[in-house]
């Protein structure tokens, strides 16, 4: 376990003097601390503007800090050499992977976690003017408090999620086919409802698109689980066992992606 924490906190610290991080980071918070300004923009909907566009700037640059991030990690450690002095040492490849991908994760987490506590306290000083016209509208916005913080953690998993997913192409492809690769996963797995519904039988589907298009619903990670703003802004409630259920589908994924990497990893000639 210990190799496995070094290798973390060196990738962890290593991923902080990444100019292009904390840049995305910065312009992350800008645009999430300036949804104060756009929510002026529609008069009666102030509220709900900005709930859509914090929760989706944080999912957003979310996502494209763990591409960006996880796509690097390996690769840069095979271009300076530095991964035969690391591996010299008593470090397997299972434990170099795994500890690149927790040094990332804490990296995702922290600069996440900044948004979202940029975005709480956004959220924190715009919800009091809120004028409720309604006695339903007062409920909705006490449920947002919670609404939003479960909306954050589920961000959080599905981030590691495509991290994971980006480690494990940057140990396959070359840097740029492993962002093309990981980004095109993502977007597809956003679709996965839509290949379940053209695969149905009863909407007419072919053999070839009930096969094709099925196996791409039962392999692809279905993305749009973690995303719960409509919800949020319908005023509808958040049950935990739905929480939990998402991350657990997130994690049992991630620990497959994983296993894939580990094991093309192993093989390849560094």
């Amino acid at each position: 376990m210990r190799p496995v924490l070094r290798v973390a906190r060196a990738t962890f610290h290593e991923a902080w003097r990444r100019r292009f991080l904390n840049g995305i980071l910065v312009f992350a918070i800008l645009i999430i601390g300036s949804s104060w300004v756009f929510a002026y923009l529609q008069p009666g909907a102030e509220l709900k503007m900005m709930v859509d566009t914090g929760l989706g700037a944080i999912r957003f640059f979310g996502i494209l800090i763990a591409v960006f991030l996880g796509t690097r990690l390996v690769p840069d450690e095979i271009e300076r050499r530095t991964i035969h002095t690391i591996l010299a040492k008593p470090v397997s490849r299972a434990q170099f992977l795994f500890g690149k991908f927790v040094g990332g994760a804490a990296t995702v987490l922290f600069n996440m976690l900044l948004m979202g506590v940029a975005f709480y306290i956004v959220f924190a000083l715009k919800a009091p003017g809120f004028q409720a016209e309604r006695p339903e509208d007062a409920l909705i916005l006490q449920s947002m408090y919670s609404n939003i913080a479960k909306a954050v953690v589920l961000s959080f998993f599905e981030a590691f999620l495509v991290l994971g997913i980006a480690v494990v192409a940057s140990t396959i492809f070359s840097w740029i086919l492993s962002v093309i690769f990981t980004f095109f996963i993502y977007f597809v797995g956003q679709m996965s409802d839509f290949f379940q519904q053209l695969s149905d039988p009863d909407r007419g589907a072919s053999k070839f698109a009930q096969l094709v298009l099925g196996t791409a619903y039962k392999v692809l990670p279905h993305f749009e689980i973690f995303d719960i703003r409509e919800a949020i802004l319908s005023g509808a409630y958040t049950p935990w066992s739905m929480l939990f259920k998402s991350m657990g589908q997130g994690v049992a994924y991630l620990i497959v992606v994983l296993l894939i990497g580990y094991l093309v990893f192993n093989e390849r000639e560094v």
